[in-house]
């Protein structure tokens, strides 16, 4: 493949009618195998439709097996157009810019699971993990940010319907997808039309191809681990894939040096169930993966404010990154054990190792009265980039008094 161009699409192509987003899921495969196997369950023609995957860097090497064995075959045959696309940069704008096609065809032979810019980067760089609350950020970002603007692109301004995945248990989601019509776009959800759970979805699958495509999922899905059926389900494909356990575990521990409130499993450490369940192979693979990397000394702040006044309650929470130098985790640990010692940093309380098994280097630590502070110095993978908002450091000089 060539180096992929910047939301780069086929002008000659048949502007398409309709549009499926392909979360490489069983619903959305259900969807697009029923229509290429049974045509009296569409009201079009296949040169009429765009097949669309946003890829996130981050999916299970299955899920590539099972799309490139059954599906993108039949769909090569039958000609449909498959466009997979990635981010190559963590923000991209409405009209595509840091968007990559990474493949446009008719004919597709592989998926580009590897993406361009991945979520797992995205996290890391930010010293965090996905947030199992609230609004899906990670999945706006990483996929619909990038398949906006090309469904833009390949409509060209003219109407279409925009086909999702959503089964009969989630009308709810449909309903809420359809306050995003416009004059052009039209949502459409052929599994509720059809009557069709998840069950349903698989078993159509299996009658098809005779296997199941798998659940799709990015290899650290916080909601993914949200019961104990998805629970078990990761560890298995953990169990089968220790080097993927392992990143989903670098990049939780960088998150909890840099903040010992988070956790992979809804605040619960991923780190602790794999060490519960015993997962020696998995547990390996990780220790080898974090021996090889660079670590930083890393200077940490937080404002913690409170919430509307609230002095007893926390509300909205600034953080200042620094990286004070690099190098080995045995030399850096070292330098941080020192200054404990030495008073090379003045101020220095308390040194905590956490249940995370990381030692933090305290100057502040927080209060129960809010505004309030914190700052610890603290050993980790270089992975995270220095951040700091304007105006951080006037309002820090303010409480630290």
């Amino acid at each position: 493949m060539s180096t992929p161009n910047v939301l780069t699409v086929n002008d000659l192509e048949i502007t398409p009618t309709y549009v499926l987003s392909y979360g490489l899921g069983e619903d959305s495969t259900a969807i697009l195998l029923r229509w290429l196997e049974d045509p009296s369950s569409r009201d079009f023609d296949l040169a009429d439709l765009a097949v669309v995957t946003a890829m996130t860097g981050n999916e299970w090497e299955s899920t590539r097996a099972a799309v490139e064995t059954h599906i993108l075959p039949r769909m090569a045959a039958a000609g449909v157009r498959f466009i997979q696309v990635g981010r190559a940069r963590r923000h991209v704008t409405k009209a595509g810019e840091g968007v990559v096609v990474l493949d446009d065809s008719r004919h597709p032979t592989r998926l580009y699971l590897e993406g361009g810019y991945s979520l797992w980067s995205e996290m890391t760089e930010a010293g965090t993990i996905p947030q199992s609350g609230g609004a899906r950020m990670c999945s706006v970002h990483s996929k619909g940010d990038a398949l906006d603007p090309v469904i833009a692109a390949i409509t060209r301004g003219q109407p279409y319907r925009h086909v999702i995945g959503f089964e009969a248990g989630e009308v709810r989601r449909a309903d809420k997808d359809r306050s995003y019509n416009t004059a052009v776009r039209t949502g459409e959800y052929p599994l509720i039309d059809w009557g069709w759970y998840r069950a349903d979805a698989v078993n159509y699958t299996v009658s098809v191809v005779g296997d199941s495509v798998g659940k799709s999922a990015c290899t650290f899905c916080p909601f993914s681990f949200g019961s104990k059926a998805g629970r078990e389900h990761m560890l298995e494909r953990y169990r089968a894939e220790p080097a993927v356990a392992a990143r989903a575990l670098l990049m939780e521990h960088l998150a909890l040096a840099l903040n010992p409130k988070q956790g992979l499993i809804g605040g619960k450490r991923l780190i602790d169930l794999i060490r519960a369940e015993n997962m020696t192979t998995v547990l390996e693979a990780f220790e080898v993966l974090l021996a090889g990397q660079t670590h930083a000394l890393y200077d940490v702040r937080r404002i913690i404010s409170s919430r509307k006044g609230d002095s007893a309650a926390a509300g909205s929470v600034d953080r200042s990154l620094r990286i004070r130098t690099t190098g080995t985790r045995e030399d850096l640990q070292a330098q941080l054990d020192r200054f404990a010692a030495d008073g090379t940093v003045k101020g220095l309380t308390t040194s905590v190792i956490g249940e995370d098994r990381l030692t933090r280097l305290y100057q502040h630590q927080r209060g129960t009265l809010f505004p309030t502070i914190e700052r610890f110095f603290v050993v980790a993978p270089a992975l995270a980039a220095p951040k700091e908002k304007s105006r951080f450091n006037e309002r820090w000089a303010e409480l630290a008094g």
